[in-house]
Parts: structure tokens; C-alpha cells; sequence
């Protein structure tokens, strides 16, 4: 235990000690609230590729494997195409015949109705040699046997029509169905292509591979998993954060957007990472919740940080000696996150030791001593930060940062107005 400053007293001309104290001036505080939080990085993107098709490799590039890096549309693997391609033959001849039973058809139908026409004519023909007859048998020129034969030949000719027009109706259903099938054999090719292109696989993004199951001459199945691909463009970490600092996101002001409860108003961050001394930081944001609960073994809210470009890392100590290649993030690194919150709120700053047990704090302004209780937002380099929240309080009053043996609120004291402790340092400290 150290021992505490001796409160300075003079004795005025009436004989009476007066308290002599140290006073700065109450600062309002506009930088916002930059909090660290521990994270862990995390693929934003992996992709799982999977074959759709059956049979045996015989072709994978040098790139699919565990490590290697790969373009988007990269041919990673080649199946066997022959069975494949005897099938899309096989269905390109199909369609063929059905092309061609359909032009049957057709000319089957065209041939017919031809025919009913002429039919048609010679049931005319035979009505007329019908009724010439029956005249002739009324003034006994022919016999009724005559007409017989005559309406034989008649009704022979309309049952010829009736058999045309039933066999017409025949060749357009059978059109119909052969559409229908033809279609179908279009719609079997179409897939056995698609399966023949499916014989190569390629990668539908560029990364890295971080898994890789089958080599050249091993048979693969439909639905294997072949590689897993990660996306390195864009990383997220997951961290966590106390009620009081989401509240503090959820009060930031932004022009791109509000916070609605789940999603922030997007809140700047800053990562950190340290290597052998030196400090590497990226930028990235924090906006979104991680599950939108709270954490039952540690009681505070997962969250993710988007890092758009992992590439783009700055050397934060410029007097360290560089190494030759500037780091990456690799997902499973644990970082430091320095959120960069600014809420909504009236914030004043006043010195650590300003600030006495139980949040009060002594001011002197005027020579006048008034305490107040104050809400404390949080502690940073600078000091303490706490919620304008009393009206009794302003930017320009004293607060008083010396020790005081026995304040009576009210009473008068001497001011020393000393310098600023609370000197602003640099905005970004990551020490």
C-alpha cells in the first residue's frame, strides 16, 4: 500500500484552512469507444466439390492436391468418358429414328387423306348410278336386282370413307405419341451430355485445397466428395462481445446503415496479429451476430467480422525490420480485434484519478465543491469515460483530481489548475 498525497491547506485572513486542490477541466469526448476482443479466423467460403457421375479417373491436375492453389474452371479431375459417350451415340441415333418415324408418319397421313378424297368422289359417282337405276326399275328398263347391285356398290364406297377417316384419326394420335417420344429420346440425350461433361471436373472458384480423396485409376461414385476448396479472398473471425459493447455497436452511428437488433449498422475494426515483435494489422467489419444468442458457458454474444481482403496487411510498428513477404490471415489464427465504435451518445472524459469509489467525482468550479455521481461507459488510455447524463455537469467545469481529506460539498477551495492529464494519445494504441 502506498501512501496518499497530503492534501494541501492555507489559512486564510480570518484564521481558517482552506483546502488547496488540483482541478482539470471535464472534456467532452467525440473519438467514439475503441474496445479489443480476442477472435479466431474462419473460412468465410468452402467449397465442397462432389461428383455427379460415376467411373474411373484417369486424369487429375498436379494442383488438386492438399495445399495447392487453383484458377476457377481448372480442370481438377477427369472421369472415363467412354461409357458416356457410347450413351450419348446410342441417343443421338434414337432421336434420329424417331425424326424419322414421325416424316413416316406424316407422309402415311398426307397418303391417306389423299385417298379419302378420291373415296368421297366415287361415293358420288355411285349415288348417281344409284339414282339413274332406280329410275330406270320404275319404267321397268332394269330389274330390282340391278339396284341391288347398285346400293352394294354404293354402301361399299361410304364404308371405304368411314375406314380412311378412322385410319387418318389413327396417324394424328400416333403423331402425337411420336412427339411425345421423340421429345423424350431429346430430353435422355440432353442428360447423357450433360453427365459426358460432367466426365471433367473443374473448380467452380479459385483457392486453395485443403482436401483431396481420389487418384488417377481409383473409381469414384456419384456424390463422392472429391475436394474440399477454400475461398482465401475473404476471411471472418468470430469473436465475442459483452452486452455493454454490443450496446455500444447497436448505438453507433453510420451512414450505411442502422442496427436493428441482429444486424449492425457496419462498425470499422481493426485486426492484430503479432509476429516476433512486429505488428500486422488488417481492416474488416463487424456487423452481423453469430447465431443471434447468447453464449451459456461465457454469458456474451458471438459475433463475425468480415475481412474483404486478407491480402492487405500494413506493418503497424514501422521501426521493427520487416520480414520479406507481408503475412496473410489463415483461418484457425487467433487475432486481436479493435472495434471502432462510435454510439450516439454525450460522452465526457475526465482523468483515472478523478474518479473515487462508488462513481463520484468532485468538482471545484468556481472554488465551489459539488460532488456527483456519474455512469461510467468504460475506462481507455486516456482516462474515463462517462455518460453526460447530469445536467449539473458541463464540458467546462473543473474536476478535481487531488486528493481531499474531509470534502464538505459547498465549501470553498483554492484551484490549482494544473496540465491536462488526459492528453489525447494516438487514436489507435494497440499496445
Amino acid at each position: 500500500m502506498s501512501s496518499s498525497k497530503p492534501v494541501a491547506r492555507t489559512i486564510e485572513s480570518d484564521g481558517k484552512l482552506t483546502d488547496t486542490v488540483e482541478v482539470v477541466p471535464i472534456e467532452r469526448h467525440i473519438e467514439g469507444i475503441d474496445f479489443k476482443v480476442d477472435g479466431e479466423v474462419t473460412p468465410y467460403r468452402i467449397v465442397d466439390i462432389v461428383s455427379e457421375i460415376q467411373g474411373r479417373v484417369v486424369y487429375k491436375s498436379e494442383n488438386c492436391r492438399l495445399g495447392r492453389s487453383v484458377s476457377k474452371d481448372e480442370i481438377l479431375l477427369r472421369v472415363d468418358p467412354i461409357d458416356y459417350q457410347l450413351e450419348v451415340n446410342q441417343l443421338t441415333e434414337a432421336v434420329k429414328q424417331a425424326t424419322v418415324n414421325i416424316n413416316e408418319n406424316k407422309i402415311q397421313l398426307e397418303n391417306t387423306k389423299k385417298e379419302l378424297d378420291i373415296a368421297k368422289q366415287q361415293i358420288e359417282l355411285k349415288k348417281r348410278d344409284y339414282n339413274r337405276i332406280e329410275n330406270l326399275v320404275k319404267t321397268s328398263a332394269n330389274t330390282y336386282s340391278d339396284l341391288d347391285v347398285s346400293l352394294s356398290a354404293l354402301l361399299g364406297a361410304k364404308d371405304t370413307v368411314q375406314k380412311l377417316e378412322n385410319q387418318i384419326r389413327i396417324y394424328e394420335t400416333q403423331s402425337d405419341k411420336l412427339e411425345i417420344a421423340l421429345q423424350k429420346e431429346k430430353i435422355n440425350l440432353k442428360i447423357a451430355e450433360l453427365n459426358l461433361e460432367r466426365t471433367i471436373i473443374k473448380s467452380p472458384i479459385s483457392g486453395v485445397i485443403t482436401s483431396d480423396s481420389f487418384e488417377v485409376n481409383t473409381f469414384i461414385q456419384r456424390g463422392a466428395s472429391v475436394a474440399r476448396i477454400l475461398d482465401p479472398e475473404q476471411f471472418e473471425i468470430q469473436c465475442s462481445l459483452h452486452m455493454k459493447q454490443i450496446q455500444w455497436i447497436w448505438l453507433s452511428r453510420s451512414k450505411s446503415g442502422v442496427s436493428d437488433g441482429y444486424v449492425f449498422a457496419p462498425a470499422d475494426v481493426t485486426i492484430l496479429y503479432e509476429i516476433d515483435g512486429e505488428k500486422w494489422v488488417w481492416d474488416g467489419v463487424l456487423q452481423t451476430l453469430d447465431g443471434g444468442g447468447v453464449d451459456a458457458a461465457t454469458r456474451m454474444i458471438p459475433c463475425r467480422v468480415k475481412v474483404n481482403n486478407p491480402k492487405s496487411v500494413k506493418l503497424l510498428n514501422q521501426n521493427a525490420t520487416p520480414i520479406k513477404k507481408p503475412p496473410t490471415l489463415f483461418f484457425g489464427m487467433y487475432v486481436s480485434i479493435i472495434v471502432h465504435s462510435k454510439p450516439d451518445v454525450e460522452l465526457y472524459r475526465i482523468p483515472e484519478k478523478a474518479l473515487l469509489p462508488g462513481n463520484k467525482i468532485w468538482t471545484a468550479t468556481n472554488g465551489i465543491l459539488k460532488k456527483h455521481d456519474v455512469r461510467v461507459a468504460t475506462t481507455i488510455p486516456e482516462g474515463i469515460l462517462f455518460y453526460a447524463e447530469s445536467k449539473s455537469l458541463a464540458s467546462d467545469d473543473w474536476v478535481v483530481v487531488s486528493p481531499l481529506a474531509t470534502p464538505i460539498e459547498g465549501s470553498n477551495v483554492n484551484i490549482i489548475q494544473t496540465k491536462n492529464t488526459t492528453k489525447i494519445l494516438a487514436k489507435h494504441n494497440y499496445n
